[in-house]
């Protein structure tokens, strides 16, 4: 086997690539953006690992491609999931997966690259999808109402993720172009799934949302519906404002140590559906979600259909 030429970076090397380096990190963005339509949030993610990697690969130096080994992605996938816990242990390991990809797209690496990377086993609806139940969601939403511009904002945002089970970056930029009001329709263009979905406006999300637009949203030159409330009055910078506002509103009606926050409300929204009668299909084209197989984590929510196909228990009156 070759020897690896993968050095490991220190903290202070780690910060600095050389020219080659950086426009190569650049252009794998670029490729996760325009090729692969991966979300912003996870861009950021492959980019941070990809770039611990290259620092400790060449550092200030081009990169060589024909210099790369198996071995030197598997110490450095190893050595970082080493330092990580529970679920991080395996992102380093996908974010070189995708780097790796991306060479082999441009023809300057193998894909038999892939096998030397480690994978760690993930086991598949192993928990139950974590939700809330109606009369905590009602009190949740109907919390965010204390007579504040503030509130009436949230109460808006909370009541939409509450009824869609939109995800947080949806909500955060959601335009006013995507409504249509005349048909009662939220069209959502997903960077996630690259598809295009049509949902109900209902009643009551329609009438918080007029409320908001027509008597608390700042004047401003942006289309996004869901602004700041203090100056500058501008749209939130990404999923993790709505993810705060829904931590909030869960931590006044004294429902602490909820994991997901945003989250939370898509998988009850999810499991209400699931609940009144509505197949994985209609489900998943809810959702927003590319494949059936993610929606199918629901099922083991639905106690009563499974009890129809469960097998006796052996020595039972059957």
């Amino acid at each position: 086997m070759a020897k690896s030429v993968f050095f490991q970076a220190t903290p202070q090397q780690q910060l600095v690539l050389g020219v080659g380096a950086t426009k190569c990190l650049n252009k794998f963005d670029d490729y996760l953006l325009r090729v692969k339509g991966v979300a912003p949030s996870t861009r950021k993610i492959y980019c941070f690992w990809v770039r611990r990697f290259l620092a400790g690969f060449c550092g200030r130096a081009a990169p060589d491609w024909s210099a790369l080994r198996g071995a030197d992605l598997a110490v450095f996938v190893s050595d970082e999931a080493s330092r990580l816990k529970r679920n991080g242990r395996g992102v380093p390991g996908i974010a070189m997966r995708a780097f790796v990809r991306y060479l082999v797209f441009l023809g300057v690496a193998q894909d038999s690259l892939h096998g030397a990377i480690p994978q760690r086993p993930r086991w598949r609806h192993v928990g139950l999808p974590r939700h809330l139940p109606q009369s905590d969601v009602d009190r949740v939403v109907a919390g965010a109402l204390d007579g504040t511009t503030r509130g009436r904002r949230n109460y808006a945002i909370l009541l939409l993720l509450a009824r869609t089970g939109l995800r947080a970056h949806e909500v955060a930029q959601l335009s006013l172009d995507d409504i249509d009001w005349r048909e009662g329709i939220i069209n959502i263009r997903s960077k996630k799934s690259r598809n295009e979905r049509r949902l109900p406006l209902v009643h009551d999300v329609g009438a918080a949302l007029v409320d908001y637009l027509e008597h608390c949203r700042p004047s401003c030159s942006s289309r996004t519906i869901f602004l700041r409330v203090i100056p500058p009055f501008r749209p939130f910078l990404g999923s993790g404002a709505i993810c705060r506002v829904v931590r909030r509103a869960l931590t006044r009606v004294g429902l602490l140590n909820t994991p997901s926050a945003a989250h939370l409300f898509r998988h009850t929204a999810a499991t209400r559906m699931l609940r009144g009668g509505a197949s994985f299909k209609e489900i998943a084209d809810v959702l927003g979600h590319a494949a059936i197989s993610t929606t199918a984590i629901y099922a083991k929510l639905d106690t009563a259909g499974l009890s129809r196909v469960a097998m006796p228990w052996p020595g039972s009156a059957s």
